[in-house]
């Protein structure tokens, strides 16, 4: 599933319209590992944060050209910003009622003038504890988040007989193409992630219907196309499960506009469901089913080539044909021939 990203260096950003400090601070800054940019007046500190740019820790000056240093931290506090930000204020005034001030304004601590190094890199230690207690809770919370996911999709898988590694395949094939294609790495994450919820709306389908042994009538076959929008209903408007929804709604929809549920055509259908439809395809090709024996890789390969243009985005299938053999390897390290057919068999003595 979802790997989490490696631990990215700290930003900084530095803002005194003295020269001598702003070298005194990121000098110190630097030497412990931060990426460091420098301001002389408060104006500029708040453009970049307009602009989106994002820092691990503001070092303000209380007094400065434009906005002042407080004026920043309430800003700052005030941004839609979902992670922590440390801020200290930099102050020639040491007295009580300056300090209460900054700290209500949302620094985090403050510093005396002249600035003592020694004292500098113990606060800046301070908001790095804060950063790993922050990252442990994201962590924790992240893996609880995976867990439910894995759950959901479990859940959809069992009733359809499949086996487990039918989940980790469509993650493995789906995040090949979409590397291959050359979405971020975020993307790619997201996809790789959300890709085995594709068919969790096959939870309200009949049992009747998901498991005969047999292609399906149309009747039938109009049944069984309401899982994508029952997996769109199930999913949406959940906070972090946009993507997923999206993949659920959308991965039957074809290139042409003769997709299903909504007929969405070309660039409409979103980039995630045009990739999982070709992932999905090929690992439905080379699986067996009731009704049909396995293909092999080149079958699946070239009946995906064909179908550009109609059922696929013609790009995607390019970026298919650079990996297929890469996606060959991914398909075959996790399939094992005689547990599918065991399944199947059990699914259907069960009938």
């Amino acid at each position: 599933m979802k790997v989490l990203s490696e631990k990215k260096p700290l930003k900084a950003l530095v803002a005194d319209d003295s020269a001598s400090i702003r070298t005194l601070v990121k000098h110190t800054l630097t030497k412990m590992g931060y990426e460091v940019t420098e301001c002389t007046n408060g104006t500029d500190v708040w453009k970049l944060i307009r602009k989106g740019t994002y820092f691990n820790i503001f070092i303000l000056d209380w007094v400065m050209p434009g906005l002042s240093g407080v004026d920043i931290c309430k800003k700052i506090r005030s941004s839609n910003t979902t992670d922590y930000q440390y801020i200290l204020l930099l102050t020639g005034n040491g007295g009580t009622n300056d300090m209460i001030e900054g700290l209500e304004s949302g620094a985090d601590d403050y510093l005396v003038k002249p600035v003592s190094i020694p004292e500098l890199r113990a606060r800046i230690k301070i908001g790095e504890r804060l950063f790993d207690y922050e990252s442990r809770l994201k962590n924790e919370e992240e893996n609880i988040r995976i867990s439910c996911y894995k759950t959901l999709t479990e859940l959809a898988e069992a009733r359809d007989h499949e086996t487990g590694t039918h989940l980790s395949r469509i993650a493995g094939l789906a995040r090949c193409l979409a590397e291959a294609a050359g979405c971020s790495p975020d993307f790619c994450a997201d996809i790789e992630m959300f890709s085995p919820m594709h068919d969790i709306g096959k939870v309200g389908i009949p049992d009747g219907i998901l498991h005969l042994p047999r292609r399906l009538t149309d009747a039938e076959f109009a049944i069984m196309k309401t899982h994508a929008e029952i997996g769109y209903q199930i999913l949406k408007d959940k906070e972090t499960l946009e993507t997923a929804a999206e993949i659920a709604y959308t991965h039957h929809e074809r290139w042409d506009g003769q997709g299903y549920p909504q007929g969405l055509e070309k660039e409409n259908i979103p980039l995630s469901g045009r990739i999982v439809a070709i992932a999905d395809t090929y690992d439905a090709l080379r699986s067996i089913r009731p009704y049909k024996l396995p293909f092999n890789h080149e079958e699946s390969a070239e009946w995906i080539k064909k179908s550009s243009g109609t059922v696929f985005d013609p790009d995607l299938v390019k970026a298919f044909t650079k990996v297929e053999h890469k996606m060959e390897e991914i398909f075959n390290s996790q399939y094992d021939p005689k547990l599918a057919e065991a399944i199947l068999k059990k699914s259907l003595d069960a009938l």
